[in-house]
Parts: structure tokens; sequence; C-alpha cells
């Protein structure tokens, strides 16, 4: 059975993510991966201060909220393709549309869940060097809790299609790529790539 947290660590990147609280004059000091990151942030503030009834209300709206706001950003395919891991390789295209298609379904439900425990935390972009023609970048953050310590948040980044997307985040070291790597993969061991998808379809169709 897939474990309890296997939501976690995509919660954990919506909470960081919607915590910046820069004020826009701030972004021409900032890059483009860091603007991406600033902008679907503030974006998301403004909609928990103009819409948090409707939120609590209308999961409708939440799951195209997230769909809109969020998913652009995320680099779906890969982040797909990297926590299949070695399956990836092993599976049909029909197992990897399918798990695709899932693993979509289920970011979009766990970012939708975690919006209800969004609150005020700042920001600080610490130094990075994005060469001129980069393909990947990884956008280094602190985010301060008041009255906690300060905690490492590392964004990994893709361009491609002309865009930056998000594929991984860090959280104290920690990838949370990784995190749902090895519990994707211990399913796949014990039943497979299709016992995989069976769980992770029932799951989904549990938690709508």
């Amino acid at each position: 059975m897939i474990p309890v947290n296997y939501r976690a660590p995509w919660a954990t990147l919506l909470l960081l993510q919607c915590a910046v609280l820069v004020p826009a004059t701030a972004y021409g000091g900032l890059n483009e991966p860091q603007r991406i990151i600033q902008q679907v942030s503030d974006g998301l503030m403004r909609v928990l201060r103009e819409d948090r009834n409707l939120l609590k209300t209308d999961p409708g709206y939440v799951h195209r909220l997230v769909d809109e706001l969020f998913l652009p950003h995320v680099d779906v395919p890969r982040v797909s393709a990297l926590a299949l891991g070695p399956y990836w390789r092993d599976a049909t295209p029909e197992q990897r549309r399918v798990f695709q298609a899932e693993f979509q379904r289920l970011l979009i439900q766990t970012y939708s869940s975690a919006l209800d425990a969004l609150s005020s935390w700042d920001i600080r972009f610490l130094p990075m060097q994005l060469e001129p023609g980069a393909t990947r970048t990884l956008v280094r953050t602190e985010i301060q809790q008041p009255g906690g310590q300060p905690v490492r948040v590392d964004y990994r980044m893709a361009y491609s299609d002309g865009r930056w997307r998000a594929y991984d985040v860090a959280v104290q070291e920690i990838s949370l790529l990784a995190s749902y790597r090895n519990q994707f993969t211990s399913v796949a061991q014990r039943r497979g790539i299709d016992g995989l998808l069976e769980e992770l379809t029932t799951r989904n169709n549990t938690r709508r």
C-alpha cells in the first residue's frame, strides 16, 4: 500500500512556494527562475486574500486554481520520469501515459489539500549565478517563519520549450523528488508497474 506520507513532499513544496512576501519592486533584482517563484507565490497570495471563502467552499475552484497557477511552472513530464526512476525506462508508452496522468492528478490534489495550511513567511533569495545559455539551475532560498529558525529550500529548475520550470525542491538538503521516487519504486518492486498504477489510481479516486 502507498504510505500515508505519499503526499507530504509536494504539500511542503506548495507551502514553501507560497511563502514569498518580497515586494514587486524587488523583481528587478531577480533572475528569471527566481522571478517565476516570486510571481507564482504573489499570485497565490492575492487569491488567498480575495477568495479565501471560495477556496473553502468550492473544491472545483481550488483544483482549477492549482491547475492554472502551479502546474504550468512544474515540469510534469520530467518529474514523472525521474520519480519513476528505472521503471520509467521499462514502462510501455501506455504505462508512462497513465502514470504521468495519475501523477499530475496527485499533484493537483496535493496542492489543493495544502491551501488551508498556508500562512505568512519571509523568503530570502541566496546568491546564485545563471550562466548564459544554461538549461538547468539551482535557486537557493532561506525561508523564515516567525519565531523559528531559517529553513533552507533549494529549487531545481530546467529550461525547455522556452521557459523555466521546477522539477525538484530540497528542504534542508532533503530532496522531495527522491522521497517520491523511493515510495514509487518500493511499490513497483513489490507489485510491478501495473500494481503501482493501480494503487496510485485508487488513492487518487478516494481523495477527490
